[in-house]
């Protein structure tokens, strides 16, 4: 009888001590949200952007919205992909019923982060900023924190399950995250994650209402750091592609000692990004900045564990430098480098045209542009499947590779028909070559190839792959345009970026 008292009064204990951590963790968490009050902010987009097949006409406005996070008295920092293709945006903030007017400072697509600026003259009092904490607690509770429309601060619970370097959906790189599981709500617009009392991150990819991914503390940091050390020129871009080095005979191929067994082979170089004026094909990698590299390509970060060999790489600022130790020619070699970065629009073939027209020509109902993964992705989400093969070969081949000879790819997309152009309705999907004689570079080679051999009364357009060649009689290419203006409603016949 007393062995039986003494059990349940352990029972009981155990169930009161239980309780009681419910209670303090609830309100810890209420606490937490009261203190978020002047930190969150609910901002509301506007989006537009342009039609890829019909490149002169925008789309309509559409509706997005994201959770700001202070990280100044009159600056929030969110996902960028909330802000891209932007019209208006302008925030909320908890306890003022207004809207305040916000603009653009910063965007960053590659990391995926963006840092608004909101008009201090319409907010009742200044933001309260967050200290976002880099501390890392494999498998911890961790707390989601956003205000939403109705001025409310929700939260959500889930817990820290592993890191990740992934591919970002905004950009053609590789970035680190954290990634939370067992979360009871889609969290990918924003929102605030807190280990206890500590920011960590924010929301910036779901699986669902099972996973979310974090852009953590340490990249947002380091971000607001080179966006106040004055010219923002971004994180580095890896300027090569690899492969895994487990074969013993491509290890024999490349005189490796078998007292090396570590090392990344590098497959190909771009002319783009880290790496790309000093790494050559058949290098293998064996470290970065003293990080031994294994034949997977990953590397052992003191507090992640094994990390993919990117992170060495995007995770510095533009210009910083960078230690590679490779295996060339026989022998161990120490190349000091430069952290590159680049814009998507200078990709042989861009990765996106975010926030800008996309470029074309209209020819006498010839349509000209730039090809571009979302001009592919026009085709179907799978672009290996559903694309065009010679279109697609340039983008898995080259598109980190343009030349002073290629800066783009320029397609024939399609032919809006008219009495000027019978015979070529049916063609399309076609890379231009050549533009009465002139070898084409680039979109912007156009106009003025159109002005070459002036005695003839042709324009005669070239292609790949054998093609049909074009012949537009010049006499007729103002009676077309006009036609196609008034017809397919192509109020501006060019957009060329400077």
């Amino acid at each position: 009888m007393i062995i039986k008292k003494i059990y349940i009064s352990v029972i009981f204990s155990a169930i009161s001590a239980l309780c009681l951590n419910t209670n303090v963790n609830g309100k810890e968490r209420q606490d937490l949200a009261g203190q978020m009050q002047d930190s969150l902010v609910y901002i509301s987009v506007s989006k537009s952007g342009y039609r890829i097949r019909e490149p002169w006409n925008q789309k309509n406005l559409s509706e997005d919205w994201a959770c700001g996070c202070a990280v100044g008295e009159y600056e929030v920092v969110t996902t960028a992909d909330r802000v891209a293709n932007l019209a208006f945006i302008k925030a909320l903030r908890y306890g003022q019923n207004e809207f305040i007017n916000a603009k653009l400072k910063v965007v960053d697509y590659q990391t995926n982060l963006c840092l608004i600026q909101l008009d201090p003259n319409q907010l009742s009092k200044p933001l309260k900023p967050l200290a976002f904490s880099e501390d890392y607690k494999k498998g911890t509770s961790v707390d989601t924190y956003w205000l939403s429309s109705d001025k409310r601060i929700y939260s959500r619970r889930g817990y820290l399950d592993r890191v990740s370097v992934q591919k970002v959906e905004t950009s053609y790189g590789k970035h680190f995250r954290y990634i939370v599981s067992d979360i009871s709500q889609r969290t990918d617009s924003g929102e605030v994650y807190c280990d206890g009392s500590s920011p960590i991150g924010i929301a910036c990819w779901a699986g669902g209402t099972n996973e979310a991914g974090i852009i953590p503390a340490e990249t947002i940091i380091k971000f607001l750091q080179v966006v106040k050390d004055g010219s923002y020129e971004g994180f580095g871009s890896v300027g090569f592609a690899v492969s895994g080095l487990l074969d013993p005979a491509l290890r024999a191929f490349l005189k490796m000692p078998e007292s090396i067994s570590s090392g990344i082979y590098v497959s190909d170089v771009f002319t783009l990004g880290t790496g790309s004026d000093s790494l050559k094909a058949n290098d293998v990698i064996l470290k970065i900045d003293d990080n031994v590299i294994d034949p997977y390509g990953l590397f052992e970060h003191p507090e992640y564990g094994r990390l993919e060999f990117d992170h060495l790489i995007t995770s510095k600022s533009a210009g910083q430098k960078i230690k590679f130790d490779i295996w060339r020619d026989g022998k161990n070699t120490e190349i000091q480098a430069e952290v590159k970065n680049f814009k998507s629009s200078e990709m042989l073939v861009a990765y996106h045209e975010y926030d800008r027209q996309p470029e074309y020509i209209v020819v006498a109902g010839f349509v000209f542009q730039k090809l571009t993964r979302e001009y592919l992705q026009e085709f179907g989400p799978d672009i290996a499947g559903s694309a065009p093969t010679n279109l697609y070969y340039y983008y898995l081949e080259s598109a980190f590779k343009p030349t002073d000879e290629r800066r783009d790819i320029v397609v024939l997309s399609f032919v809006l028909p008219n009495e000027y152009n019978i015979g070529y309705a049916d063609i399309g999907q076609m890379v231009v070559s050549k533009y009465n004689g002139m070898s084409i570079r680039s979109i912007d080679d156009i106009p003025a190839a159109q002005k070459l051999n002036p005695e003839s009364p042709f324009d005669v357009i070239e292609f790949e792959m054998d093609s049909p060649t074009v012949v537009i009689a010049r006499s007729q290419i103002r009676a077309a345009n006009a036609f196609v203006s008034s017809r397919y409603g192509v109020r501006k016949l060019a957009n060329i970026n400077p």
